[in-house]
């Protein structure tokens, strides 16, 4: 297990070995200039931009602003776990 700040400090090469082969992805959106990937590694979320331009990956780092999960969540659908609730009254 990494904590976000050691995670941080690795080389890019070293993040995305990290992320490969121990995180999973969640969503992913683009903008014109980068794919935004969104993952979950040893209880953080990780972002990952990858240069459509120059078809590379150009920086990995932990997500310092919850605000930023946004960004990722407005194309979700969750009308079927709505759904699939039940709502317990008191």
């Amino acid at each position: 297990m990494i904590n976000a700040h050691k995670y941080n400090l690795l080389s890019i090469e070293e993040k995305a070995e990290t992320l490969c082969h121990k995180g999973e992805f969640i969503e992913m959106i683009q903008s014109e200039n980068f794919d935004m990937s969104l993952y979950t590694l040893d209880g953080h979320y990780v972002e990952l931009f990858y240069s459509i331009a120059y078809n590379r990956i150009e920086e990995i780092w932990t997500l310092k602003d919850p605000k930023r999960l946004e960004l990722y969540t407005k194309n979700l659908d969750i009308n079927h776990l709505i759904n699939e609730c039940v709502y317990v009254q008191k």
